[in-house]
């Protein structure tokens, strides 16, 4: 068995490709390349070369937030740097910018938990009162007592 680290760059080789993008790399390794704060206000779209089968000086289509794409269009010659140095060769000669709002997924917030009552908060005490060790004991009793909440809500 392999890690799913491994297996999707072969997984996703075909649609990136499609997209202008034969290094699968610059879109999984975006935070990484441009950094966390850039990343989240910009993406990779395509990546266009020149001509067939030139893998040099091409073009890449970034599609940025609105609010940040002047800031972005500043930092260009450091993306086009960052991007290059990630390829390992002048993979590209230009960004061209799209502005447009990104797609992020939403996070799903965990639903809040019910409040244990006294009584069952004194059992899971009692239950642990035996632990020598505070930090443990404690640990313990947090544990029980979201368990205990969250089979509250599954019921």
């Amino acid at each position: 068995m392999q890690p799913i680290a491994a297996t999707l760059p072969k997984l996703t080789k075909r649609i990136t490709g499609k997209r202008g993008f034969a290094e699968a790399g610059l879109i999984e390794d975006w935070g990484m390349i441009v950094g966390k704060e850039l990343a989240n206000q910009c993406l990779p779209i395509k990546l266009r070369y020149p001509s067939q089968g030139i893998r040099n000086d091409g073009t890449l289509l970034i599609k940025a937030d609105p609010a940040f794409a002047l800031a972005i269009q500043q930092q260009t010659p450091q993306i086009i740097e960052r991007v290059n140095s990630h390829f390992g060769y002048r993979a590209i000669a230009r960004i061209s910018l799209q502005q447009g709002p990104l797609y992020k997924p939403e996070t799903k917030k965990a639903p809040e938990l019910p409040k244990l009552s006294g009584k069952e908060q004194q059992d899971i005490r009692n239950e642990f009162s035996n632990v020598k060790n505070d930090a443990l004991r404690t640990s313990l009793e947090r544990l029980a007592a979201t368990t205990r909440a969250r089979n509250k809500i599954n019921k």
